[in-house]
């Protein structure tokens, strides 16, 4: 019955069904209300002082299945307007309509053969089974809605432990091992909603009845028309919700979630001046130097190091005995197992047995920072067996330019500092190596115009500070 009235509105107009339909979120919780008040009811009334609020349950059940029956006819609609994951659609459907048949079932037992002992007790079971799948019925219409992590993705610990709860951490982007072959749209732009839109807009979850899971999807657009405009990236309204303020509703993604990074958005604005395309090869389209530059940072050899390599955390026994040896330790970032080293003191001299206090974390160590120290000869050896250093710190520092050589093997250092040293044009020949190097200082060091024209040709965009009179 229920069905054919279903059918017979959608006959006339999808508009009208749909406009009913839309009234559901609104009448669905009359009935949630009304039930678990009836539940609550049935059982308060066994305590005696309480007995009389029994006497109010088949009116509230009545109300409780008049309003499930308007509430299930506008789900019914609204589902009919497409937009949600069928395998979830159907479970909260069913688990609906059960609802309703099990609060007509209960009114019915209620006002007839509640009296018998027997049927009393059915009618408690029942009343107990009804709330549970009335619970269950929100919970995966909350799921349709909001998504299926909705209910427990704020839940905290030590709750999430005791429910089995693993913390999703936000998907990462696969890397691009090479961009001569790589694709625009299935290499460069789908791996960017997937892991920042698709939670929204896959099958499950279809915001606004725009899917995201494949190019033919998204380029059809959703409820509001198309969402990319080829060659007009201002037009295309995804571009546009992606530049909105936080607190816009209107805002992809909305506030709450991971957001693109200022790059993702250049490299989406950039692919659809190019035309939106599907599988063009990212060299075949034209791009300016910053968007050859994000998209080499999509490749391994465009990663930071930290991205790139991971330690485990070091022995926390070994970091104390180091720190108790007058040495300043902590992460380089919060969470982070690679370590940043300083000395409590400064113009300290520095030995051998010094620096042995720090081997056993060597692994760990990135930005060692001996500013103002004096190091024996023994010590500068030790630097060798920092592998891991991007960062070095030797700013008036005794260190000579045969010093130099104990770090000229490292494979990560991007800065070096030796401002106020001895170091001169022959101790440059040492850093030539240095591939990853981006940054060096030599102000106030005897190294001349010269040696830094000779550094610079071996290493093109390397930036050299020689200080105010260079």
């Amino acid at each position: 019955m229920i069905s054919v009235v279903v059918q017979y509105l959608a006959f006339f107009s999808s508009d009208l069904t749909l406009f009913i339909g839309r009234f559901h979120p609104v009448l669905v919780h009359l009935p949630i209300g009304f039930l678990l008040m009836a539940f609550l009811m049935e059982f308060v009334s066994l305590i005696k002082r309480y007995e009389y609020l029994g006497q109010a349950v088949p009116f509230v059940l009545l109300l409780g299945f008049l309003s499930g029956l308007f509430s299930m006819i506008t789900g019914l609609l609204l589902s009919d307007g497409g937009g949600y994951g069928e395998d979830l659609l159907n479970l909260h459907k069913w688990l609906g309509i059960s609802v309703v048949i099990l609060t007509l079932a209960a009114w019915l037992l209620r006002i007839t053969v509640y009296e018998d002992p027997f049927y009393k007790r059915i009618f408690r079971i029942l009343l107990t089974v009804l709330a549970v799948v009335l619970i269950a019925a929100g919970h995966f219409g909350g799921s349709l809605t909001h998504g299926s992590d909705y209910l427990f993705r704020y839940m905290p610990e030590p709750a999430r432990s005791w429910f089995g709860i693993e913390d999703e951490e936000p998907e990462q982007i696969t890397l691009i091992e090479d961009l001569g072959t790589a694709l625009v749209y299935p290499h460069v732009i789908e791996p960017i909603l997937r892991a920042r839109c698709q939670s929204c807009h896959d099958p499950d979850r279809t915001e606004g009845n725009l899917l995201m899971t494949s190019f033919t999807y998204l380029m059809a657009g959703g409820d509001s028309g198309p969402v990319i405009e080829p060659y007009q990236r201002e037009e295309s309204d995804l571009y546009r919700r992606l530049h909105l303020p936080d607190r816009d509703k209107e805002r992809m993604p909305p506030r709450g979630r991971t957001q693109l990074t200022a790059d993702q958005i250049k490299l989406i604005g950039w692919w659809i001046e190019m035309g939106a395309p599907n599988e063009t090869l990212v060299t075949e389209l034209e791009a300016t130097g910053e968007i050859e530059n994000i998209l080499v940072g999509l490749t391994p050899a465009g990663q930071h190091f930290f991205d790139r390599v991971t330690v485990p955390h070091a022995d926390i026994q070994l970091v104390e005995a180091a720190v108790n040896r007058g040495f300043r330790i902590s992460p380089v970032a919060e969470g982070m197992a690679f370590l940043q080293v300083g000395l409590q003191q400064s113009n300290k001299e520095i030995t051998m047995e010094d620096m042995e206090f720090l081997l056993p974390i060597s692994e760990q160590i990135a930005w060692l920072n001996l500013n103002r120290m004096s190091l024996t000869p023994g010590a500068f050896q030790f630097l060798s067996n920092f592998k891991n250093l991007t960062r070095l710190y030797l700013q008036n520092t005794n260190v000579s330019d045969s010093d130099l050589v104990w770090i000229s093997s490292y494979d990560h250092l991007e800065y070096l500092n030796l401002y106020g040293t001895e170091v001169s044009n022959s101790g440059l020949t040492y850093l030539s190596a240095l591939e990853q190097l981006k940054s060096i200082y030599l102000w106030q060091t005897n190294v001349t115009g010269e040696g830094v024209s000779e550094l610079k040709e071996n290493r093109p965009g390397l930036v050299v500070n020689l200080g105010l009179d260079h």
